[in-house]
């Protein structure tokens, strides 16, 4: 036990005894004290001592009696003041104790003082030394952060003024004190600093690497360490000397330098002082010394020498070779390298622009100009602008005409053209008649001078080189005037020296002017007649000339052509025409009582551009002929008579006659009851007629005999015979409709009812659905009051009766299935109580989409008789037969009663729904008639069927289209008839109406869950998988993404059978674009063709309705030929191209009609195919495209206006492909002009676009004698192979492969590097080819979340070109501008794709016409604009006018900044016209361009994460978007429908990989494990080279070396058990082997010479794998995570056991399965050296074999393979060896592959 414990047990014990026993007398008023004293305190009093005395009065002595060994305190030994005699100090003591006595008397008493000592701040922190100077590395990037130096303070204080807290200030740090030096006032606060100090332990960091150079770097650091206790600080000075390294690149203070000198300039001309800046340290080394010279120089073609020189040393460039000639260059572009001593570069361009001497003499472009100028232009117009070429740019041009040159040269003038005109000129010329023509020979210049010759000087020039000359005409030429049609001939003169240039002959070019005046329409034909009556029975047959009219027009020298027609709006109804000749004819049946008279307004028109128009007036007065009998007046409708009435007067009859009674046509009339009238009418009703009633017309009265049954007949139809008053009247029978009423006069019977419905699933629709009423018969119409109730409780709680009028409804939450209902209706009106009636309902689900898609069928019957009769059954089992389908394949799931046909007859609207809507619709459309054969009744309509005005409203079947538009949601439709009663979702009418054939409120229904697969998700083979993202289709080879589309159709052409296709209908909009590419050796062939069907019309149909409407598309004589009738009348277009499209090459062609104006493009006007040599990319960079020559827009586009009535293509049929499947209607039925030839295509089409959208030409759809491909365009068997992401193309008989974006190289396996872009960033580029002036293309790869910036923009110099990708708004856009035209762009206006995924966007232009795509370029992903006005060829400045990234431009600073930057995104795999470009920093130059200029660009794709702070609700986690995020269930999870929870995603259900691969899943997804022969992701690729599974050659690599390493350690473990083994075996001598008791035969006991210790550890080898399961290196993804060989503590077997196993080989190898082990003994030593051998006992091999195991070969053997071991000795052993040797997963699929 501790002493001083102890000594307090006794202290205390005694002063209990003293308490217990008595007092002392004298005691201490406490037995313990504590004081606290401050640390270096003198002479401080403590405390007082007191005691107790007993008895008091006595005196008292203190006295220390011990612990003041110090002489720290002083006690008064009279007053017991206890003071401190010297001072303490707490470092030495913290706490004093001092025993003090008091006597008085004998007695005495003891008491403790405890001192407590308080510390004081009285030690300042000192460092051993005041200042440290110490040396870095600069731009030292090592393992940050790093302690750089320790620095440790010390302090005298203990406790807490002890304890040391350190402070780092100076440069490079935040928070700088305002009392740092000078040098350091300069550090950017705002900077990441790069200092650091640790605050326990003062250690100094070092955060980042340290500059030395300017303008943010220093070369002395200078820090300061401050450690403080709390109250009392020190400091320490750090100077760090950084030491410099060569990590700066010279830079020259401006990137491009544009400097001018004469093109006379002497050898050794000063061009530019270049001067670089080096910001290394000069003073240190050869960091900063810098070197000249020329990067890029240019050489003189004659000698071969170069043109610049740079002085090395100074960096002045001057001339190295006399007198420039600016004519044949104007500009050269120098690149200065300027390199330091460390071999670091940096460079600028110099452009040298030469200066002109006017030294060459002007000449005109061309020697003789044919001009062909039109007539009426005004006097002083330009008529053309002729073109003179001068190399000098210092010219004074002067022009004139040389009197009396020829015809007609007084009539003209010549000016330069001023500055401005040219562009007005330009803009103007496509208006006027003078087309150029430079053919002719070479005249000499004639010199001749004359003062009276219309002169006029001036400067002309335009670009450089080059003036024009403006030809205008004194007064107006008139083609009229003979003198001027034989056209003119002058000559023109120009001189460069202005006006005192005449007088030199060689300064003097001239040229020849041939001018034919071109007609112009300026006169408007003159009608002989304007205004005709004529009078025409309504008789006249058609044909019956009417009047004729003629015209002449003075135009075209009396010779133009005039064309006849009648305005549409003036005959609407078309029953009259006129022909060439301008005879007016009856065309239709005129009918007086529809219109008695009619004024035709007959145009003559010529035919002019833009054609004029004279009109006549004929006026037409229909006569009358009897031809109408009359007609029921009163009553208008059926007429009710009550059952079981007596005889009675019923209705009277009045009659009218729509003839006209003044001829005799009317009254007075006759009727009187049909002779013919049945039986059952005659004998009960009677017709009584009197002639005189109503003034002479007449009146009939009809009377019923007796009483009448409506049970027996509900109604009675009384035929009347009627007739006029003509001499020979007109007769007809008449229906008079005597309805019999009900009274209720029969009692109630028993029945049962069967209902179908079709029920949306539960929160898809309405809640209830209703079933119709419960049935039960009654020959009465049940006008009783009844009551309903169940007779036995429902199967389920979902149905509900309304007990008083029968009706039975049912919740849409009943499963599907059959429910039988019991009921009972009473009438106690009658008596009648408890009558069965039985309810079978059968409930069958479906689903928003199938209502989406269902086919709407209309048929001529009411709505009851389609549901209660077998036309209902026999209708769906023909579709089902049509289509190939089982039972229940196809299902009618909604009956709707519609309104009156053309008959006025009830119609009924019936939907089906199939596995294919578009399949079924085109099925059931093209097999109509034999579909109403079956059916026994006519089918109206099939699908949409024609679009009128406002369908939602329309009631006709011919205007009202139906549609599953909302369905459900407006309730359910009920068809009940009585005894079957037919249920469905409501559908809308109108919907399909719609431009994009969907009405609006359809899109704001909510789509289905977006990882949701259907049967339509994938088309053509597809398979259909689930992703986090969203479904996803895995497509098969020679399908377009995303839904596997099949984009081109071959068509056999055979007339016999036919050949088309059907694909959707052209969508009714005001706007359409139709595009197609076609392949095909027809001269004459059908193209497309949407209109009216075969089945020919009794009569024309009516003017504006939409069954006169026609799209077709034809080939005649290889020319394409358009007719377009929208409504208004038809227009034809026919192009004479230079060239027949019938040639087995790609055409395309686009239809467009938009704002009345109808227009036909062949080829975009490219002059031939668009995919012709043109564009061909060749593998020559040096290659240059021929000079561009605009096309002839006359032979490849052609116009029309439309009439102005024309609206939409409202025809709603299929749009067929390649020929017709029905013959041709007849077009003089319908009022076209020309038949329709309707011939088959044989060849080829493809990319067939309706408004962007890509029409699928698969095997899904309806066709005859066409099948999806083309092997015309398909690549032959020995291309190359172009890998997974390439693709074969075949261009001018050239197979190659073209590469996904992303990706390059031969077979396309080699990925592309990205580019960051970061803020005021650029890109210039310089082409090593020109772009073609006509067709280009830029094509990339782009991720960002910036909505705004400039991708690639490809300029001409000055800007004046541009075309290029860029985003606006979050959309990409394509920007045009040829200039004078203002910029145009297009863009995609409905997605938008700055979401921060990677996407691929091309960009194409033919002339004007541009065109714009995103990802897989379909529907919204897609727009074009073919404009084909205006400047065709575009300038792209070669050298300068390529920008990546944004506009550089100029700052202050001097450096390049970026306008419209694209910033914080990256772009992939740049192509300009199919010709990939670099990307720095990766890349800087390829065949086709390299970088001149970069800024702001890195390398790859990084974001920085984007979830680091983020917490989301469970069970969402934080998903990483690329510098975004969101809460979601993350990679391979989706949420759950119905609930808040993730679930797994499991995509190998869906079965994505195709040909028989094996999908194998995975934590991000699944990979596919092809069969051979197969490859690609999804198994979708054929040929030689597929394969699942690829290595990338460092991939290979690194196994190959791997497994090389674990090869070498498996032979070393295994040769050193063998050696260890054998010694073992020595050392045991003449071990034999005995058999022991209990032993099973055949089994050995272990000798002591076989054991081996138990410490050493076997190999095993793993099971071969199963045969199903691939070798790949999917199935372990942790094979470069593990050991090859494994060495497991339980494999070490006794002696025993490995005895016995040697055993078992032994069998083996004495009785071998494998002859080959005996046969080839030769093979046998190879295989395993040591079998040839005798063991050291005179043992035979084979009995060594039972030690070593070579019965098969092993790792060792495989070492050796290729060199004497047998072959296949990998596999061999893997697939072979047993015994317990272990190999860890992986290892076998390495050993699998490296065979293979």
């Amino acid at each position: 036990m501790d002493p001083a414990k102890i000594l307090q047990i006794i202290t205390n014990s005694t002063w209990m005894v003293t308490r217990l026993v008595g007092s002392d007398p004298v005691e201490f008023e406490e037995q313990k004290y504590v004081v606290e004293v401050p640390e270096n305190s003198a002479n401080v009093p403590l405390l007082r001592l007191t005691v107790k005395l007993n008895p008091p009065g006595k005196a008292v002595k203190f006295r220390i009696k011990s612990g003041n060994e110090g002489g720290y305190f002083s006690l008064e030994e009279t007053s017991g003041r206890l003071s401190l005699a010297r001072p303490l100090d707490y470092e030495t003591q913290t706490q004093h104790e001092v025993v003090v006595e008091a006597r008085a008397g004998a007695g005495r008493s003891e008491a403790r003082v405890v001192v407590v000592v308080r510390d004081v701040n009285d030690h300042t922190p000192a460092f051993p030394r005041s200042s440290l100077l110490m040396q870095l590395t600069e731009g030292d990037g090592r393992h940050f952060p790093k302690t750089i130096l320790k620095t440790k303070a010390t302090d005298g204080d203990k406790g807490k003024f002890g304890h040391l807290s350190y402070s780092l200030s100076g440069d490079g740090v935040h928070f700088l004190p305002s009392s740092s030096s000078s040098s350091s006032s300069s550090y950017n606060a705002s900077s990441t600093p790069s200092f650091a100090i640790d605050s326990s332990t003062g250690d100094v960091l070092l955060l980042k690497p340290l500059d030395r150079d300017p303008p943010d770097g220093r070369a002395v650091w200078r820090l300061w360490v401050t450690a403080s206790d709390g109250e009392l600080q020190a400091s320490m000075s750090i100077t760090i000397n950084l030491k410099d390294v060569n990590d700066n690149a010279p830079h020259f203070p401006e990137s491009r330098v544009t400097v001018a000198i004469p093109e006379d300039a002497p050898l050794g001309t000063s061009v530019v002082q270049m001067t670089a800046v080096d910001l290394d340290d000069p003073l240190e080394g050869r960091n900063a010394r810098l070197t000249y010279s020329l990067e890029r120089n240019v050489v003189e073609a004659a000698s071969g020498s170069p043109i610049f020189a740079v002085d090395h040393q100074q960096g002045l460039v001057t001339t190295a070779v006399c007198c420039l000639d600016r004519e044949k260059t104007q500009k050269y572009i120098l690149h200065v390298l300027a390199t330091d001593g460390g071999g670091l570069k940096g460079t600028s361009t110099v452009e040298v622009e030469v200066s002109d001497v006017n030294d060459e003499p002007p000449r005109f472009s061309v020697a003789e100009w044919f001009l062909d100028v039109r007539e009426g232009h005004p006097p002083g117009q330009v008529l053309a602008s002729l073109t003179v070429i001068d190399p000098d740019t210092c010219n004074d041009f002067a022009f004139r005409l040389v009197p009396g040159s020829g015809h007609g040269w007084q009539l003209f003038r010549v000016e330069a053209q001023r500055e401005g005109t040219a562009e007005k000129y330009r803009a103007r010329k496509e208006d006027t008649a003078g087309a150029r023509g430079m053919v002719g020979g070479q005249s000499e210049a004639s010199g001749v001078t004359s003062e009276e010759s219309p002169v006029s000087e001036g400067n002309g020039r335009e670009g450089k080189g080059t003036a024009r000359v403006e030809l205008r005409a004194v007064r107006e030429l008139d083609y009229e005037n003979a003198d001027h049609r034989r056209g003119f001939r002058f000559r023109l003169q120009v001189t460069d020296k202005g006006a005192a240039g005449w007088q030199e002959r060689r300064r003097v070019g001239s040229a020849w002017v041939n001018i034919n005046l071109v007609d112009s329409n300026d006169n408007t034909p003159v009608l002989r007649e304007k205004h005709a009556r004529r009078t025409v029975p309504e008789d006249a047959a058609p044909g019956t000339l009417l009047a004729s009219f003629t015209a002449t027009d003075a135009d075209g020298a009396g010779h133009g052509i005039i064309h006849f027609t009648i305005a549409p709006d003036s005959d609407p109804d078309i029953l009259f025409s006129v022909d060439a000749a301008g005879e007016v004819r009856v065309a239709g049946h005129l009918d007086r009582e529809k219109s008695p008279t009619h004024t035709l307004l007959v145009w003559a028109t010529d035919d002019g551009v833009p054609p004029r128009t004279a009109t006549a007036t004929l006026a037409v007065t229909v006569t009358d002929v009897n031809d109408n009998p009359p007609f029921l007046s009163e009553p208008k409708g059926g007429v009710e008579v009550e059952e079981n009435g007596e005889p009675q007067m019923v209705t009277k009859i009045r009659l009218g006659d729509p003839d006209d009674w003044d001829l005799g046509h009317g009254p007075p009339f006759s009727l009187f009851l049909d002779p013919r009238a049945p039986e059952h009418v005659s004998s009960v009703v009677r017709v009584e007629f009197d002639p005189k009633a109503e003034d002479g017309r007449g009146i009939g009265v009809v009377w019923v005999r007796g009483s009448l049954d409506r049970e027996e007949r509900r109604a009675l139809l009384v035929p009347v015979v009627v007739g006029d008053g003509a001499p020979q009247p007109c007769t007809a029978t008449l229906t008079l409709t005597l309805n019999v009423g009900d009274q209720n006069d029969n009692p109630l019977t028993p029945a049962a009812k069967t209902v179908t419905a079709h029920v949306l699933k539960e929160g898809e629709g309405s809640e209830k659905v209703p079933l119709g009423r419960i049935y039960v018969k009654d020959p009465d119409e049940g006008a009783e009051k009844r009551i309903y109730a169940w007779r036995s409780a429902p199967p389920l709680p979902g149905f509900s009766l309304q007990q008083d009028t029968g009706h039975l409804h049912m919740s849409n939450a009943v499963p599907p299935g059959s429910y039988h209902l019991q009921f009972e209706v009473s009438a106690p009106s009658q008596g009648q109580f408890g009558v069965g009636a039985n309810v079978s309902v059968q409930v069958d689900h479906v689903s928003l989409e199938d209502l989406t898609s269902a086919v709407p069928l209309t048929v001529p019957a009411p709505s009851t008789q389609v549901a209660g009769t077998p036309v209902l059954l026999r209708l769906v089992e023909a579709a089902q037969t049509f289509l190939g389908l089982p039972k229940g394949g196809v299902r009618a799931v909604t009956i709707q009663a519609g309104g009156e046909g053309v008959d006025s007859s009830p119609v009924t609207h019936v939907w089906l729904v199939g596995p294919d809507a578009a399949v079924l619709y085109h099925t059931l459309l093209h097999r109509r008639e034999e579909l109403s054969h079956l059916l026994g009744v006519d089918v109206v309509e099939v699908g949409v069927g024609e679009c009128g005005g406002e369908a939602e409203n329309a009631t006709s079947t011919t205007a009202a289209p139906l549609e599953s538009c909302e369905a459900g949601r407006e309730g359910y439709s009920v068809v009940d008839a009585e005894s079957t009663a037919v249920v469905g979702p409501r559908m809308r009418f109108g919907c399909g109406c719609r431009c994009g054939g969907r009405c609006d409120r359809c899109a704001t229904r909510p789509p289905p869950p977006t990882h949701t697969c259907t049967s339509r998700t994938c088309l053509n083979g597809g398979r259909c998988f689930p992703t986090s993202e969203g479904v996803r289709c895995a497509c098969p080879l020679h399908t377009a993404s995303p839904t596997c589309k099949v984009l081109m159709r071959h068509f056999q052409g055979d007339e016999s059978i036919g050949s088309w296709t059907w694909v959707a209908s052209i969508p009714p909009c005001p706007e359409v674009h139709i595009s197609l590419e076609v392949l095909t050796t027809s001269q004459n062939a059908t193209l497309l063709y949407s209109g009216p069907d075969h089945l020919g019309l009794a009569e024309p149909p009516p003017p504006g309705s939409a069954s006169r409407e026609v799209l077709l598309l034809e080939l005649r004589c290889g020319r394409p030929f358009l007719m377009l009738d929208l409504g208004g009348g038809p227009v034809t277009l026919a192009l004479t191209a230079s060239y027949s499209l019938a040639d087995s090459t790609w055409h395309r062609l686009d239809v467009i009609w938009k704002d009345e104006l109808v227009e036909m493009v062949v080829d975009l006007c490219s002059g031939s195919s668009i995919h012709g040599a043109s564009m061909k990319v060749t593998d020559d960079p040096t290659t240059r495209p021929p000079p561009p020559v605009p096309p002839d827009a006359h032979t490849c586009r052609g116009a029309a206006r439309l009439p102005p009535t024309a609206r939409t293509l409202n025809y709603q049929r299929p749009l067929q492909v390649g020929g017709m499947a029905h013959p041709a209607p007849s077009h003089d039925t319908y009022g076209w002009p020309e038949p329709i030839r309707a011939l088959p295509l044989k060849g080829c089409v493809r990319n067939l676009r309706v408004n962007g959208e890509l029409r699928d030409l698969g095997a899904g759809v309806l066709s005859s004698g066409s099948v999806p491909g083309c092997a015309a365009a398909e690549c032959p068997a020995n291309s190359p192979y172009c890998g997974t992401y390439g693709r074969c193309q075949m261009e001018a008989g050239t197979a190659r492969c073209e590469c996904e974006s992303g990706w390059a190289g031969a077979d396309c396996s080699t990925p592309t590097t990205a580019s960051t872009f970061h803020l005021h960033s650029f890109v210039r580029l310089a082409l090593s080819f020109s772009p073609l002036g006509y067709t280009t293309s830029i094509s990339l790869r782009f991720r960002t979340r910036k909505a705004d910036g400039d991708l690639v923009v490809l300029s001409s110099e000055g800007g004046g070109d541009r075309f290029g990708l860029q985003l606006a708004g979050g959309r990409a856009c394509v920007l045009l501008q040829l200039h004078p035209a203002p910029p145009r762009t297009l863009c995609l206006a409905h997605v938008q794709l700055t979401d921060g995924r990677w996407h691929r966007l091309h960009a194409a232009r033919y002339g004007s016409a541009t065109f714009v795509m995103a990802d897989d370029g379909d529907g919204d992903l897609y727009n074009a604009s073919v404009s084909l006005k205006g400047r065709q060829l575009l300038e792209v400045d070669h050298e300068a006018g390529v920008l990546i990234g944004g506009v550089s431009r100029q700052v202050d600073s001097g450096t390049s900044a970026s306008q419209r930057d694209f910033h914080d995104g990256c772009l992939d795999d740049v192509r300009i016209s199919s010709r990939p470009v670099p990307l720095p920093p990766a890349l800087n130059r390829t065949a086709w361009a390299r970088v001149d200029e970069a800024r702001g660009v890195g390398v790859d794709c990084e974001a920085p994460p984007a979830c680091g702070n983020v917490t989301c609700r469970s069970p969402l986690t934080c998903v990483d978007t690329w510098r975004s995020y969101h809460c979601g269930c993350g990679e391979g999870r989706v949420m759950e429908e119905g609930s808040n929870l993730c679930q797994a995603l499991d995509q190998c259900d869906h079965r994505p990989c195709l040909h028989g691969g094996t999908c194998i899943a995975a934590n991000t997804g699944f990979t596919c494990s092809c069969l051979s022969g197969y490859g690609g992701r999804f198994c979708q690729l054929q040929g030689p080279g597929a394969a699942s599974l690829k290595l990338s050659l460092a991939g290979l690599v690194a196994v190959l070396v791997w497994c090389t390493l674990l090869l070498l350690l498996v032979c070393a473990v295994l040769l050193h058990q063998h050696h260890r083994r054998s010694a073992l075996r020595r050392g045991a001598g003449d071990g034999k082997e005995s058999t022991t008791p209990g032993e099973t035969k055949g089994h050995v006991s272990p000798s002591p010479s076989d054991c081996h210790p138990p410490y050493l550890l076997e190999l095993r080898l793993l099971a071969p794998p199963r045969g199903n399961r691939p070798a790949s290196w999917s199935t372990n993804p942790n094979i470069a995570d593990v050991d090859v060989l494994q060495v497991d503590a339980a494999s070490v077997t006794s002696s025993l056991e490995e005895r016995t196993q040697q055993q078992q080989q032994q069998e083996i190898l004495t009785h071998p399965t494998n002859p080959t082990n005996t046969t080839n003994p030769s093979q046998a030593s190879l295989s395993n050296p040591s079998s040839a051998v005798p063991s050291e006992e005179g043992e035979p091999a084979a009995e060594k074999q039972e030690v070593e195991r070579s019965g098969c070969d092993d790792l060792r053997n495989y070492a050796y393979e290729g060199g004497g071991s047998s072959p296949g000795s990998l596999s061999s052993c893997l697939e072979s060896c047993s015994g317990n040797t272990k190999f860890l997963g992986g290892f076998r699929e390495v050993a699998h592959m490296l065979e293979s």
